[in-house]
């Protein structure tokens, strides 16, 4: 009976112990099953930080190089028109906003940055961890915080400027281990050596100066030389020696007045001969252009007057020069009588180009079979013209008029009822030329087309006219300033 009592007691220790570390396990399986979702969820918030900038770093850059585009093209389109004292303000107005748009976008990139940065650490934050996860916590949070986006990788070149947006974006100095790689390490050191030229060449010099410099006292006498011999073989100063040599002869022409002028006379030329190097095409349209303008425009000074309407040449002369007289000449034969129409006017420029006026025709025949002035064939009356100027001297021209004349005309057969003079109206429309002739005067030619003829009687023989004439052109006098001389 005691051995079956101990035995019962044993088992129930045993089998009290397994339930003591089944719970245990249980408890070490919760606390694994706790711990694991948030060691994944740092990574995942590590490399979606991350995997975000660098996606914000390819979205700018492509912004950035398009922007560079713009304004390396406006730049080199402001320098041509420099180059050519054109004026330039609509491109530098553009490049003004292509630079606007460039410190947006670097403002905008560094708010996103910052945004970035801020959501990734309040979700680490609000994590619940462990004292070994909190370690790796706060020490993603501190890269995060730390991080930049590398200026080279922008395309920006760095600024030294205190105030500069691109300061924030400047990571060449700190290298992060992220997931997609270093972030901000600088890959470009290891060259410098070969930019900066050969140091040690030239700390080698400067210590043979200062062991010449620390030297017994017969070698102080020789030190000058030596120090310029020395210096001489550090970078540079060789070559500011042979410009020294060449700006010589220079200085020695000073002495020379004459000799001089005459040298910066040439070099006068040069540089304005270098100046157009290479663009002499662009400068012999520029002229072409110029010269065009100035036969369209005779009062043109310069291109911006060139505006869409034509100037008036007229504006400001004064009356005699806007006067312009004249005389017409009609000769006609109808059987046995010449006639003889004269017509003197006076035009008015409205404009360089259009002249309004009026004139009076005077008909005179004479019958050479009975060898005396023909009455009956006399015809008078006012006329007025509008004329407008085209190029090399041909101006369309319209005249209206009223003729008192004889009905019916001596130049026509008609059988009318009644007989006696009367008011005939009368429209022509046609072509003037005009020519020089001599100094002062003008000679001209038209060819008229009678467009209107009411009840066949105009006093006409056809219907298409010629004529020629003179003009003369009025210049004010130009009253000459009586010498003063006062030395008689």
């Amino acid at each position: 009976m005691r051995y079956a009592l101990l035995i019962l007691l044993l088992v129930f220790a045993a089998s009290l112990r397994a339930q003591q570390l089944d719970s245990l396990s249980r408890e070490l399986a919760a606390l694994d099953t706790a711990i694991t979702p948030r060691h994944d969820a740092l990574d995942s918030i590590e490399y979606s930080f991350y995997h975000k900038s660098d996606s914000l770093k390819g979205e700018y850059k492509s912004k950035f190089a398009s922007l560079d585009s713009s304004k390396n093209a406006l730049e080199h389109k402001i320098d041509s028109l420099q180059s050519l004292q054109l004026p330039t303000e609509k491109y530098t107005h553009k490049l003004d906003s292509v630079l606007q748009q460039r410190e947006k976008a670097v403002g905008s990139l560094n708010s996103k940055i910052d945004e970035l940065k801020s959501k990734a650490t309040d979700k680490i934050n609000k994590l619940e961890l462990s004292p070994e996860l909190q370690n790796k916590a706060d020490q993603l949070t501190g890269n995060i915080k730390d991080f930049k986006l590398p200026v080279k990788d922008l395309n920006i070149p760095a600024l030294d400027l205190p105030n500069s947006p691109l300061k924030s974006l400047d990571g060449l100095n700190t290298s992060i281990q992220s997931p997609v790689g270093k972030i901000g390490e600088m890959d470009g050191l290891k060259n410098i050596t070969g930019k900066t030229g050969n140091l040690s060449e030239i700390t080698k010099g400067a210590g043979d100066i200062q062991n010449l410099a620390q030297g017994n006292l017969k070698d102080v006498q020789q030190l000058p030389q030596s120090m310029e011999s020395k210096a001489g073989q550090m970078a540079g100063v060789g070559d500011l020696q042979k410009q020294t040599e060449a700006l010589n002869p220079m200085l020695k022409s000073a002495e020379n007045p004459e000799a001089m002028k005459e040298q910066a006379m040439q070099q006068a030329k040069e540089v304005a001969v270098n100046h157009f190097a290479g663009k002499e095409q662009v400068l012999k349209d520029a002229m072409e252009k110029m010269s065009k303008l100035k036969n369209k425009y005779s009062s043109l000074n310069s291109l911006s007057e060139a505006g869409k309407k034509r100037p008036n040449e007229m504006r400001g002369k004064p009356l005699i020069e806007r006067l312009l007289p004249g005389i017409a000449l009609q000769i006609q034969k109808k059987g046995n009588d010449v006639l003889v129409d004269f017509n003197p006017y006076i035009g008015y420029r409205l404009t360089g180009r259009l002249t309004s006026g009026l004139g009076w025709n005077q008909r005179v025949g004479y019958n050479t079979r009975r060898d005396a002035f023909s009455p009956g064939t006399r015809i008078f009356g006012p006329r007025i013209y509008s004329e407008f100027k085209l190029a090399k001297g041909f101006s369309p021209r319209a005249e209206a008029e009223l003729m008192n004349t004889y009905v019916p005309p001596r130049l026509h057969t008609i059988s009318v009822d009644s007989r006696g003079r009367e008011w005939v109206p009368g429209v022509f429309v046609g072509m003037k030329k005009d020519y020089k002739f001599m100094k002062g005067v003008k000679g001209t030619a038209q060819i008229m087309l009678r467009v209107f003829n009411p009840n066949h009687k105009s006093p006409y023989a056809d219907v298409l006219n010629m004529r020629v004439g003179f003009e003369f052109p009025m210049k004010k006098k130009v009253k000459k300033e009586k010498s003063t001389d006062t030395s008689k």
